[in-house]
């Protein structure tokens, strides 16, 4: 079962995506409409919700904050369907001219992701009808983040790189040494209204990035110290008093859990 929700914030349209399996909201994404621009695209589940959604509106381009499937999901249906262009960074344009390579799991949670022919986009402003996007590129979730800032409104589209203040899973593509930079990066712009994919904050953005920051930062230097006395990555977990969510690292096969966020600093320190 799939459902979404509207909402708004002063001038911007934002919806969210939801997908149930056995009554249980296992997925939840958003998108958000900045005048004729659409930032990102749902679920393929949520293909019909999607359309919904836009029912009625100009839609003039579509902008990606990155290539997984809950974001890239419905871009060359929606491109092709409203004749319009889509764009991102270079390296998501890669990625999905070739084909997003998925998971059988992440199909089965969001639908496959079809291939694309997107325009990649440099760090120069995306100009709308009362808006300026500006692109920064903010690697470490995936290698093809981008965030938009909107500086004259207060605004920031943070893609994934939120979420929550603190983070209790990581897959195993990423890496918090280059969350951490672009993490800084993003809270060192003048912004207040959080728009993160899959937990907006319409006050108090900054303060809540910022938490973020300032958690992996801890986390980052905790996992540094007990490595350098030897402990496993196993043993840093417990000495941490981090708890293993065992049902996502079973289903995922070590791919998504809580053992991949010390990996990733291990990887680093290397």
């Amino acid at each position: 079962m799939v459902k979404y929700f509207s909402h708004h914030y002063n001038d911007i349209n934002y919806f969210r995506f939801s997908v149930y399996h056995f009554g249980k909201n296992v997925q939840s994404v958003y998108a958000f409409v900045v005048d004729e621009v659409l930032i990102d695209t749902g679920q393929r589940h949520n293909r019909e919700n999607v359309l919904k959604a836009l029912e009625g509106r100009e839609i003039e381009k579509i902008l990606l904050t990155h290539h997984h499937e809950d974001h890239s999901g419905n871009v060359n249906y929606l491109m092709n369907k409203f004749n319009i262009p889509a764009y991102a960074h270079p390296k998501a344009v890669d990625i999905l001219k070739k084909g997003y390579k998925m998971s059988p799991l992440a199909k089965v949670m969001n639908g496959s992701v079809e291939k694309a022919i997107l325009i990649p986009l440099d760090e120069r402003p995306i100009l709308t009808k009362n808006h300026q996007l500006f692109p920064i590129f903010t690697p470490g979730h995936c290698v093809d983040h981008y965030a938009y800032h909107e500086p004259n409104k207060g605004y920031l589209f943070s893609g994934d790189l939120y979420v929550a203040d603190k983070i209790k899973y990581f897959g195993d593509y990423e890496s918090m040494k280059e969350q951490i930079i672009s993490l800084e990066k993003l809270v060192a712009l003048d912004f207040d209204v959080l728009f993160c994919s899959h937990n907006p904050k319409t006050k108090n953005g900054k303060e809540r990035l910022t938490s973020k920051l300032n958690g992996f930062k801890d986390f980052y230097q905790t996992v540094a110290h007990l490595h350098s006395k030897g402990l496993t990555e196993n043993e840093i977990m417990k000495e941490m008093g981090r708890v293993e969510n065992h049902f996502y690292k079973l289903v995922t096969m070590g791919k998504f859990c809580g053992v991949q966020m010390v990996k990733s600093v291990v990887r680093d320190l290397e």
